[in-house]
């Protein structure tokens, strides 16, 4: 005859097995967007502490080497990077002074050649993306420009990832740009697909605040 389990065992393994998916490293995104969404719980919605949170959670939980979110200007139409972690002071700062029109995120432009993966993410390669003297500045270790690349899963210094972050009618809001990991390899497929759901919370805030197209 089969034995009934008693309550006490039913209560250790819920407790076992959500203690077990919350260190699970497949599941850090959750946490991430849980924290992500207590933004919106607070009385008023602060963009600036939002984006930065972002910035902050992807370099970590992710283990890239940076994260930086840029937006489209209210004012000019303009695209200008305003957030970011994990980027040496100088190279941000030049990074900061630059702003882009809607056509530089084209897939193949006079200055930039990317590849989609998927609807919202385009890679950069450093081999298809030449960079110019003014370019290397904003780099965040340029001494390893140039490097070689021996797998087919390392991610050279000037090696990107951009995760657009689009509104109603596919408008374009901004861009969440992020780099290889710590080990020097590009961010897993999982990795990448949480991004673009952390890229389409970031969407609900900005539109919440007025950001998207009538």
């Amino acid at each position: 005859m089969m034995s009934n389990v008693g309550m006490d065992a039913v209560k250790r393994r819920l407790k076992f097995d959500y203690i077990k998916a919350k260190s699970d490293p497949s599941f850090r995104a959750l946490d991430l967007i849980g924290t992500l969404l207590q933004h919106f719980q607070r009385p008023s919605l602060d963009l600036n502490s939002m984006m930065q949170d972002t910035c902050n959670q992807i370099q970590r939980q992710f283990r890239v080497r940076y994260a930086m979110i840029g937006l489209r200007s209210l004012t000019d139409d303009l695209f200008k990077y305003e957030y970011q972690a994990g980027m040496r002071q100088e190279a941000w700062g030049n990074q900061r002074a630059r702003t882009y029109k809607r056509t530089d995120f084209e897939l193949h432009t006079q200055n930039y050649s990317a590849f989609e993966i998927s609807k919202l993410t385009r890679v950069y390669l450093e081999e298809e993306n030449p960079l110019g003297t003014n370019d290397i500045t904003v780099l965040n270790r340029p001494v390893l420009h140039g490097g070689k690349r021996r797998e087919d899963n390392d991610a050279l210094e000037a090696d990107f990832i951009d995760t657009l972050i689009v509104g109603p009618h596919d408008d374009f809001l901004g861009w969440l740009e992020y780099s290889g990991t710590l080990t020097g390899k590009f961010p897993d497929s999982v990795t990448i697909r949480n991004i673009e759901i952390i890229a389409g919370v970031l969407s609900v805030a900005l539109r919440t605040l007025g950001y998207a197209k009538q």
